[in-house]
């Protein structure tokens, strides 16, 4: 809902996403008044494009499957339990892409979160053969979201400005002005680190895709993934989604429409459509970090970081306390292509920490991303 004007805020949240939802809808519920603003509408990038696919993360052993996986088994609870009227958990069968994989997975089975069964070839039906020719995984807790009814719902009893462009974020007087409103604190939930000064060293990336919603009268009982995915089947319509395009402009929609397609024609590799005609067509970008772990934190002030202490660029360790970081002011972005699995574990992560002074895990947190940034930096002040 749109607010009134001069009104005063504990934070206001720049990004109206599945990160910027989850942010507030936490920051809530430890009893902060917020305001969501966005310079387009709720959901109207990447988020509202996403599959919003909930799987784990299978065939590897590493901290990164660790944390997918965690934020996985959290994120199905989450939603069952939050907002069960967006949840499709028809299950999700992952196929295996070579005999290579069906090794490396059997190898780290134990690893995974949740009720699972391996299928082979022969046991998997209502996908075409050759699409399954190594097997997979089926696991009961998979599902996937409603992608902007879910963001909606977090932010129905919340103050949200749309239309909104913010591109300073001044500091006076104790509180960040904007527009008519004032807030106390800012948290950054937007899909490009250059969109702000502040972020710049967290050198986000952007990861374009696009999903095409359905109709067909084939039924698919539940969701799969291969190179692409495909949704289960929900009153007619099938949705279909790729995270595949690693950079690209929105000015030139008509660049990628060959890139529809070609996910078409995959899709119908996995599964015999009887008839289909595509009803709505998404599209927007998902940004992730270098290494592929979110942004989660406070906002280090990395210029003057640099300037106080130039011998961080060396390798030399200063205690994170030492830092200086920009007041009040934190991030929640870079959840790429797993944003629906991410977002709510992340949020009470950093609402956590806003609130309760609980350090971020140093996998996630921002000192991870200025220390690189550092280190490639010729900034000495």
């Amino acid at each position: 809902m749109q607010i009134s004007k001069k009104s005063l805020f504990d934070f206001a949240i720049i990004g109206a996403g599945i990160s910027g939802a989850s942010t507030a809808y936490f920051l809530k519920k430890y009893g902060k008044k917020v305001v969501v603003i966005d310079k387009g509408k709720i959901a109207s990038g990447g988020s509202g494009a996403a599959g919003a696919f909930l799987s784990p993360k299978i065939c590897s052993n590493s901290l990164y499957t660790s944390f997918v996986n965690d934020a996985f088994a959290y994120s199905i609870d989450f939603y069952k339990e939050n907002f069960p009227q967006f949840l499709n958990q028809s299950g999700i069968l992952r196929l295996l892409k070579s005999k290579d994989e069906i090794e490396k997975c059997k190898r780290y089975e134990k690893n995974l979160p949740t009720s699972f069964k391996y299928l082979q070839a022969n046991e998997i039906k209502d996908i075409e053969k050759v699409a399954c020719e190594f097997g997979g995984y089926f696991f009961d807790d998979g599902a996937t979201v409603d992608s902007i009814g879910v963001i909606k719902s977090m932010l129905c009893d919340i103050d949200v400005i749309e239309g909104l462009h913010v591109e300073n974020l001044e500091l006076k007087d104790g509180y960040y002005n904007i527009a008519d409103i004032k807030a106390k604190g800012i948290v950054i939930c937007v899909g490009k680190s250059d969109d702000f000064d502040e972020i710049s060293y967290i050198k986000l990336k952007n990861i374009y895709g696009h999903r095409l919603d359905m109709k067909t009268s084939s039924h698919i009982p539940f969701h799969l993934h291969k190179s692409c995915s495909i949704g289960a089947s929900d009153k007619g319509i099938v949705h279909i989604g790729a995270t595949h395009i690693p950079s690209y402009s929105y000015d030139s929609h008509k660049d990628f429409t060959y890139k529809i397609d070609e996910m078409i024609e995959l899709a119908k590799s996995y599964v015999d459509f009887e008839d289909f005609e595509v009803k709505n067509i998404h599209f927007g970008a998902r940004n992730s970090t270098l290494d592929f772990f979110p942004a989660l934190g406070a906002v280090i002030d990395a210029k003057e970081t640099l300037r106080k202490y130039p011998y961080i660029q060396k390798g030399t360790k200063v205690p994170k306390d030492k830092y200086i970081h920009r007041k009040n002011m934190y991030i929640h972005s870079g959840l790429g292509a797993r944003g629906f699995v991410w977002a709510p574990k992340t949020a009470e992560i950093l609402a956590r920490n806003i609130c309760e002074n609980i350090p971020v895990d140093k996998k996630l947190d921002t000192q991870r991303l200025f220390l690189k940034y550092a280190k490639s930096s010729f900034i000495y002040g």
